[in-house]
């Protein structure tokens, strides 16, 4: 009896190690080709996120444009009216304007007759923290702004006159840039302390 015990239990010694060894073999193949399936869907995405960003990145050079369209920045400055500069961008390193002087603008097309015009002011130089005021019609609406890089953002009546004084120049002058969003146009212009320069803003045609 003792011996076909024995004998039994180690058939059944065998059978467990077999079987072991059996799910042993399957269970790490299965977990493998998880693994794998796993990892072909996350390359897969990771690609397709790469290709998408790239796609942007193409499809936005079409539309963005700088004012290195128009030439240097001296020139873009000399020629005082750009097309192509962006609101904020900064043109020179330095505190220079280019040997430009102050001058009063005609705004053309900057909106519907009875509506508003967005204006955007900035400083296209090295940032010194020189200050304006902005009055619309005679009314003052910023008495001391300070001129960054950032360009700052003010509604305005179409049509209106928008007069920059200088305040502070904290030295070579107040150099700064203004754009108008609806007639796509950048108007460069200094001005002195105590000096005042005006911009008509007029509707469409």
């Amino acid at each position: 009896m003792m011996k076909n015990r024995k004998k039994n239990q180690v058939s059944h010694d065998q059978w467990d190690v077999e079987k072991q060894a059996e799910y042993s073999n399957i269970e790490p193949e299965q977990e493998e080709k998880e693994i794998i399936r796993h990892q072909t869907k996350m390359k897969k995405s990771i690609w397709l996120g790469v290709l998408s960003l790239i796609g942007l990145s193409i499809i936005a050079g079409f539309y963005t444009t700088g004012y290195m369209d128009e030439g240097t920045a001296e020139e873009v400055v000399f020629n005082r009216i750009s097309e192509a500069t962006v609101a904020g961008e900064q043109l020179f390193e330095e505190e220079t304007n280019a040997g430009i002087e102050a001058r009063d603008f005609e705004v053309t097309g900057a909106g519907t007759d009875g509506g508003e015009a967005r204006m955007l002011i900035w400083d296209f130089n090295m940032e010194d923290l020189d200050e304006v005021s902005i009055i619309v019609d005679g009314t003052v609406v910023r008495e001391k702004h300070i001129i960054t890089n950032d360009a700052y953002a003010i509604s305005v009546p179409v049509p209106s006159v928008v007069t920059i004084t200088g305040v502070t120049d904290r030295g070579a002058g107040i150099s700064y840039a203004v754009k108008f969003p609806n007639n796509e146009q950048t108007y460069f212009n200094v001005v002195a302390p105590g000096q005042s320069i005006t911009y008509t803003v007029l509707p469409r045609p």
